[in-house]
């Protein structure tokens, strides 16, 4: 039997360092980013997760949808109140990125790799993603709050992933599920130690180290604009660096 998302359980994995934090675990929802989102409006404080078995329309970035099957994925949002300015939140996604990362390895043995900015790969496919969104005050100097949501494919679904997904996506691995409540919480532990010191960027080095497709050929968009160009690697702010063909470097950014 797969094992099911439990607040007692996750907690057990909990290091004393994150403190009080509030769980939810539901069994389906439309898409914890956007209940989390619901929440933050309403009042909701800070460090507030929510894990759902199933998402009947999960979220990707640009728009795309995150396939969120029943019981075959972590599927959760974390609520923040960040005490950072708005260019020091940019990372975020990057800082959730290694902290998943970083949690696969451990749990797993596996050792995955990020395809900037806010993809998690293994062997060449696809197995979680990121997704930061967030609401500024008027004057844009000040995040309101950040809501950082966390998708990774612990096993394949029933009948495989969808024809479109195939040749792009992949899991863990594990078919019975019975890392998931340890991996969120380890999750949870390596993304609340950096974010308590965000400032020092201490993510950015092992971000590097597991950027995927230095020295290759890509096309990416940022910006509202299309670039084709060799991955050179990241900079302080985890934004990517490419040489165009004309050589020229340039330095993309995300926002979120």
């Amino acid at each position: 039997m797969k094992e099911r998302a439990d607040e007692k359980i996750i907690r057990k994995y909990l290091a004393p360092f994150v403190g009080d934090i509030k769980i939810e675990t539901v069994d389906i929802i439309d898409s914890t980013n956007d209940e989390m989102k619901r929440r933050a409006e309403r009042g909701e404080g800070e460090l507030s997760l929510l894990v759902a078995e199933e998402q009947t329309k999960g979220r990707g970035t640009k728009g795309r949808s995150f396939f969120s099957p029943d019981g075959t994925g972590i599927y959760m949002s974390l609520l923040l109140r960040p005490a950072y300015t708005p260019e020091e939140c940019t990372l975020l996604t990057t800082m959730a990125a290694v902290s998943s990362a970083r949690a696969i390895e451990r749990v797993v043995g596996v050792k995955p790799q990020i395809k900037w900015v806010n993809d998690i790969y293994l062997d060449g496919k696809k197995v979680g993603g990121i997704l930061t969104q967030a609401h500024l005050s008027k004057d844009c100097r000040d995040v309101l709050w950040a809501v950082v949501g966390i998708g990774i494919n612990i096993s394949e679904p029933e009948g495989g992933f969808p024809d479109e997904l195939r040749s792009i996506a992949a899991s863990l691995g594990k078919n019975d599920g019975s890392i998931k409540n340890r991996l969120i919480g380890e999750i949870v532990n390596e993304f609340v130690l950096y974010y308590r010191k965000l400032t020092e960027k201490e993510f950015i080095a092992e971000y590097s180290q597991r950027l995927l497709g230095l020295g290759e050929e890509i096309t990416v968009s940022a910006g509202g604009e299309e670039y084709s160009g060799t991955v050179i690697g990241i900079d302080g702010m985890c934004r990517l660096k490419i040489r165009l063909p004309d050589g020229e470097e340039r330095v993309l950014g995300s926002a979120f």
